[in-house]
């Protein structure tokens, strides 16, 4: 099956690559170049696990090709999948639709016949209407639009995308469904369940599921706070709490605050969503806040701890382990905190440190390896929970040093 995918970012490059390998017919385009050029050599520009082995793979069996040629794609593909960014609007905090919109009618340039168009990208309630009203409008062909958002962690995008607890499919149409069927035919013949609704229905339980998790993070956050205050010990907390499987294990890790590209923006959007619904989402307007005023509040701590001595070594700068994305990176907006404490920092992450100069410049200084971060401070900050962080104890030696473990990571 030939399969157009625009957009070579974390979303449109992982389909891409799984759909490439799955025995799909990929035409994988992006306006860059550079990056377009760099894939077609087989490297990747994302850190994440397995991605550029599976990427070589799919070059190797001649399933997919890299372009900048949108008419090529188009023309060539009866399924087209938008998986371009929908980032937050610097004003209002709401999803920033304009490069979607900008690509639909970019596409509609091109399209002479029936298409199916898949929005891979997070979207607010009504999108897909309004990118199938560009579409048709500026091509005057009549086309389906479907909803088929995705779910994948950063760190494990390749394996949620290949082994995904479900899949969502919001559509219209018969002809639109089958097609999707297609598309996902391997996974089905695995038995991965895959769920048909109407398409505001997809849209709205993407940032549903992002939000509830959310939650949850925000909540264990906050009862580590009293865990911490009434000297309680987390870990036995959290693990009784898990145990049952109305609760369950997963994202009941206290830590210092939520970031990353999806959670904190999606929960925003959200919230803009309700207001424009009329409703009021007054726990997700608080877990905002509580995740916001997090980081504020580890800042704190650091400098209480510290006792004002304004040196420090900090390790990790991604948001999570396993990528090198530092977008609303718990650990930035804490050092953030931090700089503006006049705090003398030295820093060190595994594969994030380039992507830190970017936000952070020249404020804080790089260490080439955790023994240079290590021998810097005396106060050792750990921010991203790294498996290369949980074994320092066993080499280093802290009885000169204090370690704050914001990740609770290390054994007690």
């Amino acid at each position: 099956m030939n399969i157009t995918i625009i957009g070579t970012g974390y979303v449109g490059l992982t389909a891409a690559i799984c759909f490439a390998n799955s025995g799909h017919k990929i035409i994988s385009i992006d306006k860059d170049e550079e990056k377009i050029n760099l894939l077609k050599s087989g490297k990747s520009p994302i850190y994440e696990k397995n991605m550029e082995e599976m990427l070589c793979q799919a070059i190797d069996s001649g399933n997919i090709e890299f372009s900048t040629n949108l008419e090529y794609g188009i023309k060539n593909s009866i399924i087209n999948i938008l998986a371009v960014g929908t980032p937050q609007s610097e004003n209002s905090g709401d999803a920033d639709l304009s490069y979607i919109f900008s690509a639909s009618k970019e596409m509609a340039q091109y399209i002479d016949e029936y298409k199916l168009i898949i929005v891979k990208s997070t979207v607010p309630i009504g999108t897909n209407h309004e990118v199938q009203q560009i579409i048709e409008k500026n091509s005057g062909q009549k086309i389906d639009i479907a909803s088929n958002p995705e779910f994948m962690r950063e760190g494990f995008a390749i394996e949620d995308f290949m082994n995904p607890d479900r899949i969502i499919a919001g559509i219209e149409s018969d002809k639109s469904q089958k097609l999707i069927k297609k598309l996902y035919q391997k996974w089905m013949e695995n038995n991965f369940p895959i769920l048909f609704t109407d398409i505001k229905t997809a849209e709205l339980i993407k940032y549903s599921s992002n939000a509830f998790l959310m939650t949850k993070i925000a909540f264990i956050n906050e009862i580590s706070n009293l865990a911490e205050a009434a000297n309680c010990n987390i870990s036995d907390l959290t693990k009784a709490m898990g145990m049952d499987q109305r609760i369950g294990s997963k994202f009941l890790n206290p830590g210092p605050g939520i970031g990353g590209s999806c959670f904190p923006k999606d929960s925003l959007a959200l919230s803009h969503i309700g207001k424009k619904y009329q409703q009021n989402l007054a726990i997700l307007d608080q877990v905002i806040a509580s995740n916001n005023q997090r980081f504020a509040d580890m800042s704190q701590k650091i400098a209480k701890i510290t006792q004002n001595n304004k040196k420090i070594a900090i390790l990790g700068l991604a948001f999570k382990s396993g990528t090198d994305d530092v977008r609303m990176s718990p650990a930035i907006e804490i050092i953030k905190y931090l700089l503006q404490d006049n705090f003398d920092i030295t820093a060190f992450d595994p594969e994030a440190m380039e992507n830190s100069k970017k936000i952070l410049g020249n404020g804080i200084k790089y260490a080439d390896n955790i023994k240079q971060c290590y021998d810097s401070s005396q106060y050792i900050v750990i921010l991203t929970e790294w498996v290369e962080f949980k074994e320092i104890v066993n080499y280093l030696d802290f009885k000169e040093k204090i370690l704050i473990d914001l990740r609770n990571i290390i054994p007690k």
